[in-house]
């Protein structure tokens, strides 16, 4: 993990770790990152427990209301008070009451705490004002809404709730996840058993994947490092990208497993399909795979459920993940020459 921050301590890295690399035995640290970023963009300083509150179980609510699991222990007095609330069995005012006494809980503690370290950057700091428990927002987190990148991260941490929340509710270590290209969205199958044979469901939708590969990119085209946006319709929305080209799959009698996570990537249009020098369906430089086994490390120290899917597939120690690309790359590369590059590189990539 410590690669993600290496030589890039930005704030939007430094965000993006929380939500990316926490621990994570909750989901309460998604609904406070979704909770900062909301509150960055009002001028607001301390904000007490009870002031705090009505923001973070507004997000804690829609994911609840989904029925998937939001913690990994049997119990939870703040998630039994969601669902009780939900229910219209406890007010609004004994709700925030819960919510301040228990709601918070650790998460403010850890929210800053990634595998092996502290963030250099803190975006609040805890403290009380007339015997009132509450945060101050610091300057950091008003700097990281100013940044071109904050945008993308309110559905980036959406989408990786989304991908931890399922692979709780599913209770399945060997989810194999899938790529819907029509839909542009990640989906896994269950396992079929006597129980669920005739069973319509057994497609579980994630997650459009656009939320959750962006973060681990960095908010960057994955070939020339641009800026890219993950909202529809914008100048600078990514396309999602087979970095070995589907084609390939047609012209091989091999299950080279294209549609994998660890064969997709964010691209700006004009790497992708843009007139002079779009990838197309072109094979990239070899270089850029070692680009590639850096991205896929990055989502490998992430738990739930892209990890499992991609060592499952590619190999359980770096080494055997980096064999894999060079032997699935060389296969492509008797197929089709690996000519493309970007014809520019921005300044910082990921």
């Amino acid at each position: 993990m410590n690669q993600f921050l290496l030589n890039d301590s930005s704030l939007e890295s430094q965000f993006r770790s929380v939500f990316l690399f926490g621990r994570n035995v909750a989901t309460y640290k998604f609904a406070l990152s979704k909770t900062l970023l909301q509150l960055s963009q009002k001028e607001v300083g301390f904000l007490t427990l009870e002031d705090l509150s009505p923001y973070y179980v507004e997000h804690m609510l829609q994911h609840v209301r989904s029925g998937k699991r939001q913690i990994t222990s049997t119990s939870s007095k703040f998630i039994q008070a969601c669902h009780l609330y939900d229910a219209e069995q406890i007010s609004w005012g004994d709700f925030i009451d819960v919510t301040q006494k228990v709601g918070f809980n650790n998460v403010l503690d850890a929210f800053h705490n990634i595998p092996n370290q502290t963030l250099d950057n803190a975006f609040f700091e805890k403290d009380v004002k007339g015997n009132k428990p509450g945060i101050v927002l610091t300057d950091d987190l008003f700097r990281l809404s100013e940044s071109p990148e904050f945008e993308n991260m309110y559905e980036e941490v959406e989408g990786r709730w989304n991908l931890v929340e399922t692979a709780w509710q599913e209770q399945n270590p060997n989810l194999h996840v899938n790529f819907d290209v029509d839909k542009e969205e990640l989906f896994c199958l269950r396992p079929v058993t006597a129980q669920n044979y005739m069973n319509s469901h057994n497609r579980v939708s994630l997650t459009p994947v656009r939320k959750p590969l962006n973060g681990y990119q960095k908010g960057k085209c994955f070939y020339c490092f641009d800026s890219i946006s993950i909202e529809s319709s914008k100048e600078n929305t990514c396309d999602v990208d087979h970095f070995i080209p589907l084609s390939i799959q047609f012209s091989s009698t091999r299950d080279l497993d294209l549609n994998g996570v660890w064969n997709l990537v964010l691209s700006c249009h004009d790497c992708n399909r843009g007139d002079s020098n779009g990838k197309f369906t072109r094979l990239p430089i070899k270089q850029l795979l070692l680009r590639l086994n850096k991205r896929n490390e990055y989502l490998i120290d992430s738990n739930h459920p892209l990890k499992e899917s991609i060592i499952r597939k590619t190999g359980n120690t770096k080494a055997a993940r980096s064999k894999f690309l060079e032997t699935i790359f060389d296969y492509a590369k008797s197929i089709r020459p690996a000519e493309w590059k970007p014809k520019t590189i921005h300044d910082r990539g990921f």
